[in-house]
Order: structure tokens, then sequence, then C-alpha cells
């Protein structure tokens, strides 16, 4: 249940609010939010009456119901409802029909597991849905639920989370600490942090919506820490909007494309002081002078991952106004670190090889500057890609002063246990997560 994968948190807040919206179940009172405890380091507010869900008997529908995570990576719901006595019967029903089993009372409220994953709680303020959990786990699942249910104290409004979540507005918002997202999905979005800032230390808050394929988060990085939030504030200005000229050339296929437009002295400004972000280069680094290669860049940067790998496997391509470090390459060439060497394989194309990574750099037409996986794939840099993106995820990057883009079916393929949110969302392919 630790570090819940971006995916599975934008996921989970729609199989909870659709097919598990059965289990969205509390009383109308005030008292449902006392459910949520006071330290989440993930809040997700989701207005019922505005996703196109439906009716469902006994659940209040004018009422937001909230998706939080909490310290130790658990995941909840709560939703208020109109009357117990109807969510009690619906129940039942889903009891009959095979998606439920028998609700019992315990500890003094009812209880159920829908679809063998989901488990439910209800007291007469509230219900409650965590999940998914395996069956040896629901009974420590359920145990914690009666401790929520239990609280007679709504914490969660005093938390800054919260008060960050209620300045937002929008179908669905979220407001998240960095700790509780993929460190690879969070990694770029923490560019301009200082060094040494701690991922909790990291908010992000995002309004959601949903557009066919296509689901797209409008993100804000931040933090409660002034010195860190000032830094944040203008690494944003430093980012200027993406343009269409490489768009063409991602696939849909990619696990995950980050894509910003910057000046190559800021850029290697802020990922000085991106630890992540440096990590996954170092191995180029070693051998050749990226950050040199990127203070020639003027525009365009897009970066893209194949896989979920540990390995340097990755595609770069940007605009470089400066390619005076092609000089320096007979140099690299001799001083590579042992283990290491770099061989030409062509005009301006170079081919970089050590222990664990086999990589290929060099600049296209004098004005694109690559970095590519394979001498194979040097022969495609620039070119439209054989899959590409769709227009309507084009349309949410470009612009944009940040993207990034996930593959719901590439991800799902490199980690089945995914596919529990394509069971739930069918047409959902591609999600995008951007700052404007």
């Amino acid at each position: 249940m630790r570090r819940k994968k971006i995916i599975y948190l934008v996921g989970v807040v729609v199989v909870l609010v659709t097919t598990a919206i059965v289990v969205l179940l509390s009383r109308g009172g005030n008292g449902y939010m006392n459910v949520i405890p006071s330290r989440v380091k993930a809040l997700v507010a989701v207005e019922l009456s505005k996703i196109g869900v439906g009716d469902v008997p006994g659940v209040d529908f004018s009422r937001k119901a909230y998706l939080f995570e909490t310290s130790d990576g658990s995941l909840g719901l709560v939703a208020a409802v109109d009357s117990k006595s109807d969510v009690e019967s619906f129940l039942e029903s889903m009891q009959k029909s095979g998606k439920a089993t028998k609700p019992v009372e315990h500890k003094g409220y009812l209880f159920t597991v829908i679809n063998d994953n989901f488990v439910v709680g209800v007291s007469s303020s509230a219900v409650l849905v965590m999940g998914p959990a395996v069956a040896d786990e629901q009974a420590s699942i359920q145990r914690k639920m009666v401790k929520y249910l239990s609280s007679d104290e709504d914490a969660v409004s005093e938390s800054p989370l919260f008060r960050q979540l209620s300045t937002l507005d929008g179908p669905v918002t979220i407001v998240a600490q960095a700790d509780a997202l993929p460190e690879k999905f969070v990694m770029p979005l923490t560019l301009g942090a200082p060094r040494g800032t701690k991922a909790d230390e990291l908010l992000l808050s995002a309004t959601m919506d949903i557009n066919g394929e296509c689901l797209t988060l409008r993100c804000r990085t931040f933090s409660l820490d002034d010195k860190i939030n000032n830094a944040l504030k203008t690494s944003h200005y430093k980012q200027r909007p993406i343009t269409d000229k490489y768009l063409a050339t991602i696939s849909a296929d990619n696990l995950l494309t980050v894509a910003c437009n910057a000046k190559g002295t800021d850029f290697v400004e802020l990922l000085r002081s991106n630890e992540s972000l440096r990590t996954m280069l170092i191995g180029i680094n070693t051998a050749i002078d990226i950050d040199k290669m990127l203070r020639g860049v003027d525009g365009d940067l897009i970066i893209s991952l194949p896989s979920l790998g540990d390995n340097l496997n990755l595609t770069l391509l940007a605009d470089a106004s400066d390619i005076s470090w092609m000089q320096d390459v007979d140099y690299w060439k001799k001083s590579c670190p042992a283990g290491t060497q770099i061989e030409s394989c062509g005009l301006d194309i170079y081919r970089l090889k050590g222990t664990d990574f086999d990589t290929c750099f060099g600049v296209k037409d004098g004005k694109l500057l690559y970095v590519a996986p394979s001498t194979e794939s040097v022969a495609n840099i620039g070119s439209k890609a054989s899959h590409p993106l769709s227009p309507a995820v084009v349309e949410q990057v470009k612009g944009s002063r940040f993207a990034a883009v996930l593959s719901l079916s590439s991800a799902t393929r490199q980690k089945p246990e995914l596919s529990v949110v394509s069971s739930f969302l069918p047409n959902l392919k591609t999600i995008v997560l951007k700052i404007e």
C-alpha cells in the first residue's frame, strides 16, 4: 500500500466513484467528514453530481466525496448519504446479485466487501470505503476502519492539505504531498526546488477532468515553506510555453514523456538542484559534458521513457542554438572512465557505451540535439512517430509550461495490476499532467 502510483491515485478516484459508488455511502449529517484522519498526505474532493455517476439510493449527491491517502499509504473514500435504510437495502441487493458479501454487523458498524476487493463500513453518519485489498488484508483494514468510523471530531478540516483543497474549483480536485506520488512522475515536477528539499515538503494541487480517452490534471507545485515556494515560483517563470514543433515525434506507446520549453542555461540550473534527474543522467555525465550540451538548448525539450526500468533508456530531443560542445567530443573519447567508450557512428552521431548503458547522442541538421537509446533509433530522430499522440493529448500539451504524458496502456502492460483502472475506465488511454 506504500507510495501509490499516480495512476492508482487517479484511477481509484474513479473506481470508487463509479463502480464502487455503491460503496460511497454515508449519512447526510456533518459527521461524515470526521472519518478522514487528520494526518493525510493526499486528499481528493469529488463532486458526485458533476461527474455523471447517476443516482444511487441513499447517497447524498449534494455533498462532496473525499478520497484520501494516510501517512502509512492506506487509501480510503468517504461520502454522505441521506438514508441509511436505503443504503442497507442497496447493499443487500448487491449481495443478492453476487457483487458483494453479505452485510454483517461488527463493533456497531455494517461491513461488506464489494467485488472481492473493496471493504465498506457503514455507520449512522458515514460510509468508508478502503481498498483494493486481498482477502488476507481485509480483516486488518476493517479494524482500521472501525477506528476511523468512531472518530468524533472533524480534524482534517484544519489540515494544510484541506485548506489548500478548499481553494480549488472543479468536479475533481486534488492536493497531495510529493511523497504520495511515484518518483518517476514527481521527479520532473520538483524542478526548481532547492537542493535537499524533501518530498514531504513539496505539495501538488490539481483539478482533473476526463475528455474521451484523455484524463487531464492541471497542476501547481508549491510548498508551505516560503524559501522552497519562492524558488518554485522563480523556476515556473523560467519555463516557457511548449510549441507543437516536436509533439508529432512523441510515441503514444512511451510509458512517460516530459515536455518543457526553456533556455538551456536556465534549465541546467534547475537540473542541478534536482537529485533524481541528475542521478538518472549521471551515467552519461561521467563521460560527456551533458551540462554543456543542455546549455546550448533554446526552445522545446522532450524527454521520453519507454519503460519502468532503472537503466538509462531514454530519448531526448531539444532545439539547439549552440553546438560548440561538439568540438570537445575528441577529448571526451580520450578521457572516458574505465569501462566506458565513445565511438563515431556517422556524421555528428556518437555512441556512448558503459557497463550498464548503451546510448547514442549527436546533432541532426545542425540544430536538433538528441540522445537516443540505440543507433537504429537515430535514423528516426525528429520524424513523426508511427503511433503519435492523439490530437486531444497534443492540444493539452501545447501551450503548457510543463507537461508529463503517461500512457495507461503501456503502464498496464508493464504492471498488469494496473488493469484495475482499465476495467472501470475502458476508454481511458492517456493521463496528462500539465502546469500552465
